[in-house]
């Protein structure tokens, strides 16, 4: 299968490409960076701005390698040398529209990307893949978002390498480039008139990526059959508990199996649950859940929602009382205490992990009865810079109100799982990436109470 996804600058579609070819197993080809790369060769040959037609020869020269990362732009050679971040800098981007619109320069490297789609099995993004490159590819998608949108994206991923650039300058910037691709007499920007167009303003990257996988599924169902699957499709099949229909947790236990197989449907209906975003839990491996809290009842209702065990990592008070620590315990949740470092809850919380089962934790700490998010604790987001680890962030609304003044009540309480949280540069340094995770896992509990506000 071939997808092409065009689409202006900043509006996701490095970072949809890559993730859409990594679900789907298919094979990611990052053409911009191919473009850039000429680009900076041709400065660093002083051919920008007047004698750009000659970078066609240096196009032709040129041994370009591409490596494509889980959870980062696409590492580029030259021969040995590797450029990755100097094909990003602000001089290449200044300059790669003019240079990318030479037609010897477009000739070759065209060529090359059209003798990797006929490979098959590919997913290439530009802006014109599908116009030019691959005009017969099985999907072809067009990316969109605003200009404001689409330079604060930029900046937060100059942030990621440690480069500062005003907002004001990408802005211009992103408009000038614009005008540029899409004004340019060979291959302009433009929607071809058989894609599927996207707006990605308010979009999450994950809601994208999960449209445009859905549209290939359905053009081309052979791609989501076993021996294509992603292992996690595969593993689900085989580890259903026949009963409940729950995903098997490798440390779940027959209590919770039958508990889960007769509680969730009568919880769901005296609160009249309304359940979202459940297809964003992976069906397998290890997974940080990360949720407000607005009740002590917060586990229970996350639980009754997910589709898989969930081991929480909870206040030891709950403890004190033997027969509740025993029935919580067989649950699968393990105590923390609050306020010291807790090295033995830290070390079952990895143990959860190390075994590809679910682990769900309050961020915030203690309840917000009041429906506002707390701050996120910094030792949270370092769970979710474990390697193979899954961040979910979770809402609930309306387990407040189910004790109002010390009497029980049966408010409709809602549930929303959000996308997966992608994970910033492994190159940064720790605490710098934890900021970011925390960060993101904060706008995103904020979005999310957001959505469900608007329901």
């Amino acid at each position: 299968m071939i997808i092409a996804i065009d689409g202006p600058a900043g509006s996701g579609k490095s970072t949809v490409a890559r993730e859409v070819a990594k679900r789907l197993r298919l094979r990611y080809l990052d053409t911009g960076a191919m473009y850039r790369t000429i680009a900076l060769l041709a400065l660093e040959a002083g051919l920008v701005p007047d004698r750009i037609p000659e970078a066609e020869a240096i196009a032709a020269k040129a041994r370009i390698k591409l490596e494509p990362q889980e959870n980062d732009l696409t590492r580029v050679f030259v021969d040995d040398r590797e450029v990755s971040t100097e094909i990003r800098g602000g001089l290449v981007s200044q300059n790669v529209s003019a240079v990318s619109a030479d037609p010897g320069v477009r000739r070759v490297l065209t060529a090359l990307q059209r003798a990797q789609a006929d490979q098959g099995d590919l997913v290439l993004e530009g802006r014109d893949m599908g116009t030019v490159v691959v005009p017969g590819a099985d999907l072809k998608v067009y990316l969109t978002a605003s200009v404001a949108e689409r330079a604060r994206r930029r900046q937060l991923q100059l942030a990621e390498k440690g480069i500062t650039q005003p907002l004001d300058e990408l802005i211009a910037e992103i408009t000038r480039r614009d005008a540029y691709d899409s004004g340019r007499e060979l291959a302009p920007l433009c929607r071809a008139e058989d894609a599927i167009e996207i707006d990605t303003t308010s979009l999450t990257i994950q809601e994208v990526i999960d449209a445009v996988c859905a549209e290939a599924l359905r053009r081309a169902p052979q791609v989501a059959r076993d021996d294509h699957a992603p292992e996690s499709v595969i593993s689900l099949k085989r580890r259903r508990w026949p009963l409940s229909r729950m995903a098997r947790s490798p440390l779940d236990t027959l209590l919770y199996r039958v508990a889960y197989s007769f509680i969730p449907p009568v919880w769901k209906f005296l609160f009249r649950m309304k359940i979202y975003g459940a297809e964003n839990i992976p069906p397998a491996g290890a997974v940080v859940l990360a949720s407000n809290h607005r009740s002590n009842l917060d586990p229970f209702f996350l639980g009754v929602a997910c589709p898989r065990q969930i081991h929480f990592m909870a206040k030891a008070e709950l403890w004190k009382v033997a027969t509740l620590g025993r029935i919580i315990t067989a649950m699968g949740a393990f105590p923390i205490a609050r306020g010291a470092a807790d090295r033995e809850a830290v070390r079952r919380a990895i143990a959860v992990l190390d075994q590809g089962a679910m682990l769900g934790l309050f961020p915030e700490g203690h309840r917000h009865r009041d429906g506002t998010l707390g701050p996120i604790s910094p030792g949270v987001t370092l769970f979710s810079l474990k390697d193979g680890v899954t961040t979910v962030p979770a809402v609930l609304e309306g387990t407040e109100r189910v004790i109002r003044d010390r009497l029980p009540r049966l408010p409709s309480v809602r549930v929303s799982f959000g996308a997966p949280l992608e994970m910033p540069n492994s190159d940064l340094p720790r605490a710098t990436r934890a900021e970011i995770v925390g960060m993101r896992l904060e706008e995103a509990l904020r979005h999310a109470t957001s959505q469900q506000g608007d329901r």
